[in-house]
């Protein structure tokens, strides 16, 4: 299995208008969970989403960037909780 994403600047206000990666994007639906975990601004989740996905980009393995990117995004969410 691979994971597919573009990445984008978190200012960039395209984002949502880009075409779905093939096989599925997780980022909406785990800004979703986190947004209703721990509430803040939904823009401000995915960008960081994005730009923890962007340190992964050149990774030799992809089948765990989902997971990685979710920790990251969650030690985030706590800091500020």
């Amino acid at each position: 299995m691979s994971v597919t994403a573009t990445v984008f600047a978190a200012e960039d206000d395209g984002a949502r208008d880009a075409p779905a990666p093939v096989g599925g994007s997780f980022v909406e639906p785990l800004v979703d969970r986190l947004h209703a975990e721990y509430g803040g601004d939904r823009q401000a989740i995915r960008g960081l989403a994005l730009e923890a996905l962007g340190v992964f980009a050149g990774a030799r393995v992809q089948a765990f960037v989902p997971i990685l990117v979710e920790k990251r995004l969650r030690q985030f969410c706590r800091a500020l909780g």
